[in-house]
């Protein structure tokens, strides 16, 4: 009779979600269906750099069913500019061009954009037009619309810089999953990449082509949803100081952090409890040891430096980056190790990721177990607007125009609203969270999510997954550059 009792008493529970879920999942997708709104090719609004000769543009997005009203050509070179102006008027067509710099435009100009073609003509680390800055204005501004299209076509490196030295910034943060065959087939762990660093930028310079074409997969994606995002949650003021310490004390920890010396006592194996922790698990902190990295490679000048001093409302991006990659671990704060993560947020933020986890944390129900990392994560989407790139929708070119090798990418990005704003703020997901269903569909969105992310940026919703990729499901992957012209060497 126990058992009988026992199992009606599961039957009736599995009932009660079964009702729960199936109502809850029904109010969900009508929140979907208002959230995205699918367009048709009319109501597509598209931003493209201009060039003397724009009709050649023009002829084709017309041909899909691009309206002319609803196109934007810029051009920052007066002369190329009045030769656009020449034969738009002597064709009699009539669409948007504005003469300026592109990066200018998306910082001032309050429009979003279906699809933007972005020429930069220059690689993508470089003075000339400055990409970064390009890029940075269209994530940090979200001149892009919920679900849009970025083409990026780049230049190969140039002699500007070291590139070796720039790309092993990135790579020597990275796993296996995101790194370039030939970086596997010279099997160097991470923290080996770092120690020896000048003979991995060596290794990258002879293979510079894979690693760039890599490179340019993985940054922007990352750029878009992780790095941006995480700046700009952080730059708000009245969030900060409600989570992390006082401006002035943060400002002092971030500096103290960033200078931390190791003492190593040979006589004492507690030594390596003082060692940072980002500097002993390179690879899990993939965007603060990237910046680190940085800091410690090139002089204060250098373009990188540069852009990851810039500021917002006093923040800088390098500022961000520490805290955002120290919050992701907050799962850490009990291993002993020196974290920072709870010198750095103060006892409001400490509570709310503490006090909170997903139901099945303890049951191992599913292929990952959910970490604090998900939590954190989800509050740097609500504020901080990410555009995450579905990798299996992606496509990457490339093809030698005179005597440059151009590399092409078309990313199709999603903001994912119908995740972030179903969710409220921070203080009141503890009473959110006692709701399985509202559970059930956050977690089945970040599984849907990073599995089609993955193949891009491994860092995104790490611990999400409700199946294996090599189970049924599977993941979105990432196809290889296509050779336009047939027969370019990878390293010619």
């Amino acid at each position: 009779m126990f058992s009988q009792a026992l199992g009606a008493k599961h039957y009736a529970t599995l009932q009660q979600y079964h009702w729960l879920f199936h109502n809850e999942k029904a109010d969900w997708l009508n929140f979907y269906d208002a959230t995205c709104k699918p367009k048709n090719a009319a109501e597509l609004k598209v931003l493209y750099l201009s060039g003397p000769e724009p009709l050649n543009d023009i002829e084709v997005l017309v041909k899909y069913g691009i309206r002319l009203e609803n196109i934007w050509a810029i051009e920052a070179d007066n002369k190329t500019y009045d030769q656009a102006l020449a034969s738009l008027i002597q064709a009699g067509v009539h669409i948007k061009l504005h003469r300026g710099k592109l990066d200018e435009f998306f910082e001032l100009v309050n429009h979003e954009f279906d699809i933007i073609y972005y020429d930069a003509c220059s690689p993508v680390i470089s003075s000339n037009g400055s990409p970064l800055e390009v890029l940075k204005q269209i994530f940090a501004k979200k001149r892009m619309t919920g679900l849009s299209a970025l083409i990026t076509n780049f230049a190969e490196p140039g002699d500007q810089y070291n590139w070796g030295d720039v790309l092993g910034c990135w790579f020597a943060t990275k796993d296996t999953y995101e790194v370039p065959e030939t970086d596997n087939e010279l099997g160097m762990e991470v923290f080996r990449k770092i120690e020896h660093f000048d003979y991995y930028s060596k290794y990258i310079g002879e293979h510079l082509h894979e690693y760039y074409d890599a490179f340019l997969n993985h940054f922007i994606p990352a750029f878009a949803a992780e790095l941006i995002p995480m700046w700009q949650t952080l730059s708000l003021g009245s969030l900060s100081n409600r989570y992390l310490l006082n401006e002035q004390e943060l400002f002092k920890k971030l500096n103290a952090i960033r200078n931390h010396e190791v003492k190593v006592d040979i006589e004492n194996d507690d030594w390596i409890f003082d060692v940072p922790h980002f500097a002993l698990a390179v690879d899990a902190y993939p965007l603060l040891n990237w910046a680190s990295l940085i800091r410690e490679k090139f002089p204060s000048d250098h373009l990188l430096n540069r852009f990851l001093n810039e500021q917002n409302r006093k923040v800088s991006i390098e500022d961000a980056l520490y805290v955002g990659s120290l919050l992701k671990r907050f799962e850490e704060t009990n291993g002993g190790f020196k974290t920072f993560i709870l010198e750095i947020c103060n006892e409001r933020l400490s509570r709310v990721l503490q006090n909170i986890d997903f139901f099945d944390r303890d049951l191992h129900l599913t292929c990952d177990i959910p970490m604090k990392n998900l939590l954190v994560e989800i509050l740097f989407g609500i504020y901080g607007y990410p555009y995450i790139a579905h990798a299996g929708r992606s496509l990457s070119l490339k093809y030698k125009a005179k005597e440059t090798t151009m590399f092409s990418n078309v990313f199709i990005f999603d903001q994912c609203r119908y995740l972030y704003d179903y969710l409220p703020t921070p203080e009141l997901w503890e009473s959110f969270f006692k709701n399985v269903a509202q559970q059930t569909i956050i977690r089945a969105n970040m599984d849907e999510i990073r599995r089609n992310h993955l193949a891009l940026n491994s860092s995104l919703f790490k611990w999400s997954f409700i199946e294996g990729i090599c189970a049924e499901f599977g993941q979105a992957d990432l196809r290889e550059r296509e050779d336009l012209n047939g027969s370019l060497d990878a390293d010619e």
